[in-house]
């Protein structure tokens, strides 16, 4: 159930899986939240993959500024995983559901627009970096905090840099999948047991993403981020 939806959500709006895949994992499981964001990177690794191709299959194209892109989110992932452990399990669940309440807003309200850094280098290894050290830290693709940037700062439209950020997130997410889970094999099979059930998901979500209204998809998905936050800022206030 939770590969399935996560994945869904993947193909739909080009994220990674991992905002979806961390708070079902924290709410039907009573593993601990570190452990979750490592099975959740592990799984975004195989949503992650499919989605790409669908993209791609769908005719989206890529410039050679993703390089730079994948390059700072191996850096970033590899950080943030190593961050993971030396921060309190709340820090990071009021870390993840603030970021939440952020993206929700960008969802809703923002748009995407021309602009003057659109070919700067330096800028998409910003913007991998910052994406990455989220990704290994929270478990998540980094495709909720990578896509904004890339429309505000990189005036890229919403599909292409949805297609910029899933291509940038299977490594990403591999990083800090291995760096997590290497030791812990069991945790990495149910990583994966999650990600090949979000594979259909993500076929689905890739092919809607190109026949549904945007506006639409984006707003629904911004209320389940806004509910998912809440609940979890509750939790941690306990």
């Amino acid at each position: 159930m939770i590969g399935s939806l996560g994945g869904f959500l993947s193909g739909v709006l080009g994220i990674g899986g991992g905002v979806v895949f961390v708070p079902l994992l924290t709410y039907f499981t009573n593993q601990d939240f570190k452990i979750n964001t490592g099975i959740s990177s592990m799984a975004v690794v195989f949503v992650a993959t499919t989605s790409s191709v669908i993209y791609i299959s769908n005719g989206q194209t890529f410039s050679i500024y993703i390089i730079y892109l994948i390059i700072g989110g191996i850096i970033g992932g590899y950080l943030g995983s190593k961050l993971t452990f030396s921060l309190e399990t709340k820090t990071l669940q009021r870390i993840f559901a603030v970021l939440l309440l952020v993206v929700s807003y960008r969802m809703i309200f923002s748009t995407g627009f021309s602009s003057k850094y659109e070919e700067n280098i330096v800028l998409y290894l910003l913007i991998g970096i910052f994406s990455g050290v989220l990704s290994g830290l929270l478990g998540i693709g980094g495709g909720i905090v990578r896509i904004p940037l890339l429309i505000f700062f990189g005036g890229l439209g919403n599909l292409t840099a949805q297609g910029f950020s899933l291509i940038t997130t299977v490594p990403t997410a591999l990083t800090a999948a291995y760096t997590k889970l290497r030791n812990d094999r069991e945790f990495a099979k149910r990583g994966s047991i999650v990600g090949i059930s979000g594979i259909v998901g993500s076929i689905i979500g890739g092919n809607l993403a190109f026949r549904l209204p945007q506006e639409f998809l984006n707003t629904s998905f911004a209320v389940f981020l806004i509910l998912v936050s809440f609940n979890m800022l509750v939790k941690t206030s306990k």
